[in-house]
């Protein structure tokens, strides 16, 4: 083995080291949020003896219509994985291993397009950064998102299949070709922004230049322009009305989503926005700095002797990629997470593992991505509410010391924030009380009939409140 390449599989076993030091972590995280309500639904289905198939084709419309990668996952996670936290956090950890494996095989497939030289090194060192970068933070945190890293490998097979197929033989070509429309649709199943993957389809073909559509590819293109737009209509007649923070608006959030998606993309942890939004500037401040410019250092490196190693076209390109992949998500009236820029992230990270692959400094450059990531993950699980992990933490905590006591049948829950209540929620309650479905009513004030109702305040302690004719 070359030098340069011994020198690029160090860099690459840095970024791994430093991923495993971020991810391994997340094996103790508990289920939380939405994730009770996936359990109590597959539970409920798995004991009615529900087809599989009912949730591609169902009767009663969801928030979202995510078939494969919500309601046949969280059937297996109750029916295989017996609803056990740890196995599913495992799960987890797989399925980002997975992704990061496929965007490694499009970087293969992409370094052989454009002839770039070690193209092995580029796609094992472009995976590698791909695994580790901190936004895969609630992919590997939060049960409900393993949508995202399932999204991420068909887009990345998809993409790598529609580059790879003229370089391939008849057969091959033919395979491939046919793959695309299957893999196209399984991520559609998986989640709304695969919409978007026949534009990366043209991207990547300018991208790469030079090339002229054969009629099979454009064939082929066109069929999977009819997908999405056959995908658009069952998705209408599937799917209620989403939440508020889902609406789609033409305003001030457009330039706040895409200044997230800088950020996303330079490890800037969503959490040291919450802070410089809120009265702690400086401390965001400092965080989001810290975790951003070791980003910028290892681009830096990458381009130091010029950026040459791309067309102009190609950077434009590059640009472009992101852009649309991440387009979905500019018109969001509130909701904006760094998971949402996964597939934006596929092209950049390829090409800065083409810059340094070739450069003296890439282990350096290695460990300063490692770091930002560890910076902007180990500093999310260290916050506690309203942070996201620790909002999990105190969900848990609490569950567990509510376990330890008599609840009855039924449970009232007044809370006074809502938005820290979500991390338990009525179904986590029921689900972890062994209370039926439908039995933990939210209220505003503890009803007559009830002997006792369990408030929580707004800093989080719990306490009972008894009626007063119970007292006397």
């Amino acid at each position: 083995m070359q030098e340069s390449n011994r020198t690029t599989w160090i860099a690459a076993g840095v970024v791994l080291a430093f991923a495993a030091m971020v991810w391994l972590p997340a094996l103790d995280t508990s289920f939380w949020g939405d994730d009770y309500v996936f359990l109590q639904g597959a539970r409920a289905a798995n004991i009615a003896g529900e087809p599989w198939w009912s949730a591609f084709w169902p009767e009663t419309p969801f928030k979202f219509w995510r078939p494969l990668s919500q309601e046949t996952w969280w059937r297996l996670v109750v029916g295989w994985l017996s609803a056990d936290v740890r196995r599913t956090h495992l799960a987890l950890l797989g399925f980002l291993t997975l992704a990061a494996a496929c965007v490694g095989l499009f970087g293969l497939a992409l370094a052989h397009a454009c002839g770039w030289p070690r193209p092995v090194d580029i796609s094992v060192l472009g995976g590698s950064i791909y695994g580790a970068l901190a936004l895969h933070l609630l992919p590997v945190h939060w049960a409900a998102a393993a949508n995202n890293s399932m999204l991420v490998v068909f887009t990345a097979l998809a993409l790598a299949a529609w580059i790879a197929a003229p370089q391939v033989g008849p057969l091959r070509r033919a395979l491939l070709l046919t793959a695309i429309p299957l893999l196209l649709t399984a991520a559609l199943l998986c989640k709304e922004s695969a919409v978007v993957i026949p534009l990366l389809m043209v991207v990547l073909t300018l991208f790469i230049g030079e090339r002229t559509a054969a009629r099979a590819e454009t064939a082929v293109w066109f069929g999977c322009l009819g997908l999405v737009a056959l995908w658009l209509v069952l998705r209408a007649r599937f799917t209620a009305d989403s939440d508020p923070q889902y609406d789609l608006v033409l305003g001030i959030n457009i330039a706040r989503n895409g200044l997230s998606l800088v950020a996303w993309l330079l490890n800037v942890p969503r959490e040291s926005l919450r802070l410089i939004a809120t009265s702690e500037t400086g401390l965001g401040l400092l965080w989001a700095s810290a975790t951003a410019l070791p980003m910028v250092a290892a681009w830096a490196i990458a381009v130091r002797q010029g950026v040459s190693w791309l067309a102009p076209s190609q950077w434009i390109f590059t640009f472009a990629f992101s852009f649309l992949a991440y387009t979905p998500y500019f018109p969001l009236a509130w909701n904006s997470y760094a998971y949402y820029a996964a597939i934006a992230a596929m092209l950049p990270t390829m090409v800065l593992a083409r810059g340094l692959a070739s450069r003296r400094g890439v282990v350096v450059a290695a460990a300063l991505i490692g770091l930002s990531s560890w910076l902007s993950v180990a500093g999310t699980r260290w916050l506690d509410h309203p942070g996201l992990i620790g909002r999990a933490r105190w969900a848990e905590a609490t569950i567990q010391s509510l376990a330890r006591e008599s609840v009855g049948l039924s449970l009232w829950v007044r809370t006074d924030d809502p938005q820290r209540f979500y991390a338990i929620g009525t179904a986590g309650l029921a689900w972890r009380l062994g209370l039926q479905p439908g039995s933990v009513h939210m209220i505003d004030n503890c009803p007559k009939h009830a002997e006792r109702c369990l408030v929580i305040d707004r800093e989080g302690r719990w306490f009972w409140e008894r009626q007063a004719s119970v007292r006397n």
